[in-house]
């Protein structure tokens, strides 16, 4: 059977206020005594599993003051603060389900304060900016005030946005960070089971883990920015139904109680009062039973009337059939030896946790630092509450445990030992040394940085600028950088100057020797289009010019009879050149032309149209007559408006042409100036060879 406290004093709300109580029996030695903390921070984490690793604590001092516990077996860890100055913030390494996880948490004060994926988000959202791991890298109490004051403020926020998400298992209105927490696959521990939370660059997504579909999405900076999917929502779990066959024994100052399981609860709670119609409204709550359960300390000769529900991530189902049992009288009976003793390792201290007794009135712990501990060769501290953190002990060393139940029937006999050894002694941080080597290496748009480690860095920083004598002051800061780091988004064809600094908690070394590096050129641009173009026509053909354009290799001319011509409906030459003499085009008419220039990046765009129109064409007797003049008509240009002066140009009339050559009407044209009927043409020395 699992024994149960009757009063919810185990639960850890009440744990953490039980601290201020504290004091070791006999402790009298000063400074580095062992002793137990009246000054802790504790909690869990979990990421739906616990986590197998460490957290880290460090506090606003200047320099900041750190310590470093190992995390429990259940997902806990408890922090002695004596002496070190508040606000706190923490960061929990180590993995879980194979995966390795860094989550962020922080502390006003002395309380609980869990390490979770919605821990770390709220950090992150407090701080606002996505590198809240730089806060934690060199604390001081200027950034821990911003957190602080930006908390509240966040969580309230976030809760409300994520509410539908949180009430699905639970866990509406639980403050991920100081609500009790525990690492059992229920409530907000259960939630993270079927999703998971991630910070890239400026964004938040809640994601559902089995699809990866985005539930809930929101910039860092702006929280009630953020969307929220429903319909991405792992599935909902059911609120299990109420146990049944509940049975209560009475027995001396206690109750045992028994139920059916129910198939999808995660727990049970208990409900009982010393009148009948027993509710979860008015009974006394029992959480995280299990049947059969135990009730002790109760009044003796007592009827008692029990209820009990069953818990899971969905909710909690109804009450049960009430059941009833009256006690004994209870003669005292000394405690069962304490089960579940967890020991785990930190930074001068050893922190214990135990389960609870049922009859149990106070624990002592037993501890020594050699293998075999018991009640007689251990270091006793009496009246000791679970968890408990025993202080100031030496570095390095593994202490060995063993805890107590006591009520006024006497001591049990003692748990199980365990044991743990604390952290080694680190030395103060010092100033992390001046980075070296410094190189850098031009790219397209981008240098690629490279350096050597600095000793006691945990981070570094970049400075640049365009100018050389780049400093710490006059240069532009990249925060958090690691080598070999790419800086991108730079002007092509242009030289740059860097220097590097190494960051820790202490502070920023000096700047690294200058490096510099040059960017490549930039690509070759499609040439513009041309400008000046002109046209001018000719007889059967239109000379064509342009101006020079700059990176141009060749020019292609687009060409048409129709206004608005264009790449697509013009007739195309390649490769012409300025001036280009475009021929072989018909006479009277007008033509429309574009020029574009090209190089090995392509063509590019059109110049404005220009247009030109070919000379009117020459005339023939062709162009009027369809048969050769006959003798006698030659003198027909005057009637059709044409005369001789049109072909022989000034100085000729029908009266200073031989008028026996051209004019008498009397001899065959052909015997006279050579017609050539065949032919039908004029070969003589005035027509040259005329056709029609």
């Amino acid at each position: 059977m699992k024994p149960l406290m009757t009063k919810l004093g185990t639960m850890i709300g009440g744990l953490i206020l039980a601290f201020s109580a504290l004091v070791l029996a006999g402790c009298g030695g000063g400074g580095n005594s062992p002793g137990v903390s009246s000054q802790v921070v504790t909690g869990t984490a979990a990421v739906g599993t616990q986590l197998s690793g460490q957290v880290t604590l460090k506090d606003a001092s200047t320099p900041s003051k750190q310590k470093t516990a190992v995390i429990g077996s259940d997902g806990s860890f408890a922090f002695d603060v004596t002496g070190m100055k508040a606000p706190f913030i923490l960061q929990a390494t180590g993995s879980a389900n194979g995966q390795n996880h860094t989550l962020l948490s922080f502390a006003s004060g002395t309380g609980i304060a869990n390490a979770n994926p919605l821990s770390h988000a709220l950090v992150t959202l407090a701080w606002g900016s996505a590198n809240p791991g730089d806060v934690f890298t060199s604390p001081d109490e200027q950034k821990l005030r911003k957190i602080q004051d930006g908390l509240t403020a966040a969580t309230q926020d976030l809760l409300m946005m994520l509410n539908p998400l949180l009430d699905l298992y639970g866990a509406a209105g639980k403050n991920p960070i100081s609500s009790p927490y525990r690492a059992d696959h229920s409530g907000l521990d259960g939630m993270f089971d079927f999703v998971t939370v991630d910070i890239t660059g400026s964004t938040l997504t809640v994601s559902n883990r089995g699809t990866n579909a985005p539930i809930f999405s929101c910039a860092i900076n702006n929280i009630n920015s953020g969307t929220f999917n429903a319909n991405n929502m792992p599935h909902r779990m059911t609120v299990p139904a109420a146990p049944t066959n509940l049975t209560a024994v009475g027995g001396a100052g206690q109750l045992t109680l028994t139920w059916s399981a129910v198939s999808n609860a995660a727990s049970y709670t208990i409900y009982y009062a010393t009148t009948s119609g027993v509710t979860p409204a008015n009974g006394i709550k029992v959480a995280n039973a299990t049947s059969p359960a135990v009730l002790s300390g109760l009044a003796d000769a007592t009827t008692y009337y029990c209820v009990v529900t069953a818990v899971n991530s969905a909710g909690e189902s109804v009450a049960s059939t009430q059941a009833t049992a009256t006690t004994n009288v209870a003669a005292p009976v000394i405690p069962a030896a304490p089960g579940g003793l967890i020991a785990t390792g930190g930074t001068r201290q050893v922190s214990l946790s135990w389960s609870a007794v049922s009859n149990a009135t106070s624990y002592n712990v037993y501890y020594a630092t050699s293998n075999g501990v018991t009640k007689v060769n251990g270091t006793k501290v009496s009246n000791a509450t679970s968890p408990l953190v025993l202080n100031g002990l030496a570095d390095a060393t593994t202490y060995y445990c063993i805890v107590t139940a006591v009520n006024s029937a006497g001591e049990s006999a003692a748990s199980v030992q365990a044991a743990a050894t604390t952290l080694p002694s680190t030395p103060p941080p010092a100033l992390p040394a001046t980075p070296s080597n410094l190189v850098a290496a031009g790219g397209t748009n981008q240098i690629t940085l490279s350096w050597a480690a600095a000793s006691n860095a945990t981070s570094y920083n970049l400075y640049w600028s365009a100018a050389s004598g780049v400093t710490t002051a006059t240069g532009t800061k990249v925060s958090g950088v690691t080598s070999p780091y790419v800086k991108t988004g730079l002007a092509a064809g242009t030289t740059y100057y860097f220097v590097v600094t190494a960051v820790n908690s202490v502070g920023e070394s000096s700047a690294s020797a200058q490096a510099s590096a040059t960017t490549s050129a930039p690509p070759p641009t499609v040439p513009a289009a041309p400008t000046g173009v002109t046209a001018t026509g000719g007889a059967n053909q239109v000379s064509l010019a342009w101006s020079a354009v700059s990176g141009a290799t060749s020019y292609n001319l687009y060409w048409s009879t129709a206004s608005g011509v264009t790449k697509v409906n013009g007739t195309k030459l390649t490769n012409v050149t300025s001036p280009y003499l475009h021929s072989g085009l018909a006479a009277g008419t007008s033509y429309y032309y574009i020029v574009t220039a090209v190089n090995s990046t392509g063509e590019g765009a059109a110049s404005a149209q220009v247009s030109a129109t070919t000379s009117a064409p020459s005339l023939s007797c062709g162009t009027c007559h369809a048969i050769p003049p006959q003798l006698g008509q030659h003198d027909f240009h005057s009637g059709v408006g044409i005369g001789c002066v049109t072909c022989h140009g000034s100085g000729y009339s029908t009266t200073t042409v031989n008028a026996a050559t051209h004019m008498n009407g009397v001899k065959d044209l052909s015997a006279t100036i050579g017609w050539n009927a065949a032919g039908r043409n004029c070969t003589n020395s005035c027509h040259g060879r005329k056709t029609w």
